[in-house]
C-alpha cells in the first residue's frame, strides 16, 4: 500500500483528477450557456457530460502511465488496457451524440421524412385575455396575430402559420409536444389585458425542448403605443434567435405609422372573423376600421382580401365582390405599396378571373415581400395547380406545410395532388384523408375535398358520406347532393341524379360554377352536355375551380376537340415565365 501511495505521489494524480474535475466545471458552465443561445436538444448536453466523465477516467490512466517521471515504460498489456479505454469512451460518445437527431427529430404531420426542427424557429402561441371577459379574446388573439405577421416577414427564421399556431388556444399542452406538432425550437407565449386606453403585454420566449425560459418582458403602455410595443417583442426574439435584420426591418418589424385605436379595434376583430371564415361579418369589421381611419394600409388589405373570398362564402355576386377588393387592394398599395396581403387579394381574384399572367406577378410579388407566409404560399399552390402545374404545385405546398403543418386545406389539396401524380396509391390516399377528416370534422373544405379524392378512387360510400356532410355544414339539403353520388356508382339513378343537379335547388350552386358543373355531368356519362357547360364556361368565366379540370374525373374527355379549345380559350395551360416563385 505504501508503494501504491508513493506512486501516486510520482505521477501527481490527485493533481490531475482536481484539475481535470475544475475544467470540466467550468466547461460545461460555459457550454450550458452556448447550448441555450442555439437551442441544443437534451441528449447532446447529456452525450457532452457523459464524454467528459469518461476523459476523467481515461486522465487518470494517462497520468498513471505517463507521469513526471516518464521512467515507467508501457508494457504490451497495459496499452492494451489504454486503447480499450479510449475505444469504448469514444464509441459511447459517437453513440449519445448520433442519439440526440432520433430523440429530438421532428416529423412534420404531412411530410415524407422526418427532420429536426431548425433552431431559428418559432411559433407564437394565442396570447392568453386577461381582461376578465371572453368578449375582448379578438383583442389577444389580434395582438398575437400581428406579432407572428411582423415575424414572418423574416426569411432566414421559421414562423408556425396561425392555422396551426391556434390550434393550441386554450390547451395546457406541453411545451415539448408543441414543438414537435408545429415542427419549432422556440415557442413565444404570454398575456394581454385591456383596461380603457392602458394595456398590459407579457411574452416569453421558451425553448420547447428544454423547456429553458430565453427571454421575458412585461410592458405596461398606452393603445396608442401598442405597435412599438410588437417590434420591440418581435426585436427581442429576432435578437435572441441570431436571425439577421436588413433593410427595413433593421429599423422596424412592426408599421409605426399612428392609428386610431377605434381603427386598430376593428381591425383585431376582423382577423379573428375571418380566420373563422365569417368572411361577411369580417368584410364589415375591416370596413368600419378603413371607414375611422382611411389612412390604414394594413385594414385595406385585409379588407381585400375577405371581399374575394366573399363568393365561396355567401351569396354575393362574384363580379361585384372581385371589383371592390381590387379597389381595396388598390387603396393599400397606394398607402404601402409593400403590403404583401393586397397583392395576395389581387392574385386570388385574377385567378378567379382567369387573368393568369395578372396573377402570376401578383402572387410572385407577395412571395418575394413574404416568403415564409403560409397563406401566400397556400394561394400560390392552388393558383399553380389551376393552371396546371401540378409538380411545382406540389412543391410549394410542401413548402405551406412546413410552415402551417396543421392546415386541413394545404394538406387536402397535397393529397389530391399526391394521388393526381401517381405519388399515393389507392390505399395511401385513403389513410391520408381519413386523417384529414378525423383532424378537421367542421371543415367544409376538407369534407369537399374528400368528396373528391373518394369519387376518384370510385369509394362511392365514402364519396356519399362526405358530400352528405359538406351540404349539412353549408346549410344545405343532403339528399339532392347524395343523389349525384348515387348516381355516379349505379346507372339505375342516373336519370333521376341528371334531373336533380339541373333543377333542385339544394344543387343550385353546382350548374352556377361550369366547372363543377360539367364535372359531375361528365362522370354522370352526360359527355356532350359536360362539353356545353365547359363552352360556356369559357365564354362567361364563370367558375372559381379550374384545378378540377386537371381531374381524372374529365379523362374521358380530355383529348376530345372542343375541350381542347375550351383550354386554349381561358388560356390553359399557362406557363409562369419565371418557374414556381421565388
Amino acid at each position: 500500500m505504501n508503494d501504491f501511495l508513493q506512486r501516486l505521489r510520482e505521477r501527481k494524480l490527485v493533481q490531475w483528477a482536481l484539475a481535470y474535475i475544475a475544467a470540466a466545471f467550468a466547461l460545461l458552465q460555459g457550454l450550458d450557456i452556448i447550448a441555450q443561445q442555439f437551442g441544443w436538444p437534451d441528449a447532446v448536453r447529456r452525450g457532452i457530460t457523459i464524454a467528459l466523465a469518461l476523459g476523467f477516467f481515461v486522465t487518470l490512466v494517462l497520468a498513471w502511465y505517463h507521469g513526471e517521471r516518464g521512467a515507467q515504460r508501457a508494457s504490451g498489456t497495459e496499452l492494451l488496457i489504454l486503447a480499450l479505454l479510449l475505444a469504448i469512451g469514444g464509441g459511447l460518445l459517437w453513440r449519445y451524440t448520433r442519439m440526440a437527431s432520433p430523440s429530438d427529430a421532428v416529423s412534420t404531420r404531412h411530410a415524407d421524412d422526418a427532420v429536426s426542427a431548425p433552431a431559428k424557429s418559432v411559433a407564437v402561441l394565442p396570447f392568453v385575455n386577461m381582461s376578465g371577459d371572453p368578449n375582448n379574446d379578438y383583442f389577444s388573439d389580434g395582438i398575437t396575430e400581428e406579432i407572428l405577421d411582423a415575424l414572418a416577414q423574416l426569411p432566414h427564421l421559421k414562423v408556425a402559420a396561425r392555422t396551426s399556431a391556434f390550434a393550441f388556444k386554450g390547451k395546457a399542452e406541453d411545451l415539448r409536444k408543441v414543438g414537435e406538432a408545429l415542427d419549432v425550437a422556440t415557442v413565444l407565449e404570454g398575456s394581454v389585458q385591456k383596461s380603457g386606453d392602458a394595456v398590459r403585454i407579457t411574452a416569453q420566449l421558451i425553448d420547447t425542448r428544454s423547456g429553458y425560459h430565453l427571454w421575458s418582458e412585461k410592458y405596461d403602455r398606452k393603445l396608442t403605443s401598442i405597435f412599438a410595443v410588437e417590434d420591440e417583442i418581435a426585436k427581442a426574439i429576432t435578437e435572441r434567435l441570431q436571425v439577421q435584420l436588413a433593410g427595413e426591418n433593421a429599423q422596424s418589424l412592426v408599421a409605426q405609422k399612428a392609428v386610431d385605436p377605434r381603427a386598430h379595434d376593428f381591425y383585431l376583430r376582423g382577423l379573428t372573423l375571418l380566420a373563422a371564415r365569417a368572411v361577411a361579418e369580417a368584410v364589415d369589421a375591416f370596413q368600419r376600421a378603413v371607414t375611422i381611419d382611411p389612412d390604414y394600409a394594413q385594414a385595406w388589405a385585409a379588407l381585400a382580401e375577405a371581399q374575394a373570398l366573399l363568393p365561396a362564402y355567401g351569396a354575393t355576386a362574384p363580379q361585384m365582390a372581385y371589383t371592390n377588393s381590387l379597389e381595396s387592394a388598390r387603396r393599400a398599395l397606394a398607402l404601402n405599396p409593400d403590403t404583401a396581403l393586397a397583392y395576395v387579394a389581387q392574385g386570388m381574384v385574377y385567378s378567379d378571373q382567369m387573368r393568369w399572367a395578372d396573377a402570376d406577378r401578383a402572387l410572385q410579388r407577395a412571395l418575394t415581400l413574404a416568403p415564409g407566409d403560409a397563406e401566400v404560399l397556400n394561394q400560390y399552390g392552388q393558383f399553380l395547380d389551376g393552371i396546371g402545374e401540378l409538380e411545382p404545385a406540389l412543391k410549394v405546398f410542401d413548402r405551406a406545410l412546413q410552415r402551417d403543418p396543421l392546415s386541413g386545406i394545404s394538406a387536402a389539396i397535397r393529397v389530391q395532388l399526391r394521388l393526381l401524380l401517381h405519388h399515393y396509391d389507392a390505399a395511401t390516399a385513403t389513410a391520408q384523408m381519413e386523417k384529414l377528416l378525423a383532424e378537421h370534422p367542421d371543415s367544409l373544405f376538407v369534407h369537399r375535398a374528400a368528396t373528391i379524392t373518394y369519387l376518384a378512387l370510385q369509394r362511392y360510400p365514402e364519396a356519399e358520406t362526405q358530400i352528405r356532410a359538406a351540404a349539412m355544414l353549408n346549410g344545405a339539403d343532403p339528399d339532392p347532393k347524395a343523389l349525384l353520388v348515387r348516381g355516379i356508382a349505379d346507372p339505375t339513378w342516373r336519370v333521376r341524379a341528371v334531373q336533380s343537379l339541373e333543377t333542385s335547388p339544394a344543387n343550385a350552386d353546382f350548374p352556377r360554377d361550369g366547372i363543377v358543373h360539367a364535372f359531375f355531368l361528365v362522370q354522370l356519362r352526360e359527355r356532350d352536355r359536360a362539353l356545353a357547360a365547359l363552352e360556356d364556361m369559357a365564354v362567361n368565366r364563370n367558375s372559381t375551380i379550374p384545378q378540377l379540370l386537371w381531374n381524372s374525373a374529365f379523362d374521358p374527355i380530355r383529348d376530345d376537340p372542343r375541350f381542347k379549345a375550351v383550354l386554349k380559350k381561358i388560356g390553359l395551360p399557362y406557363l409562369s415565365a419565371d418557374g414556381p416563385g421565388p
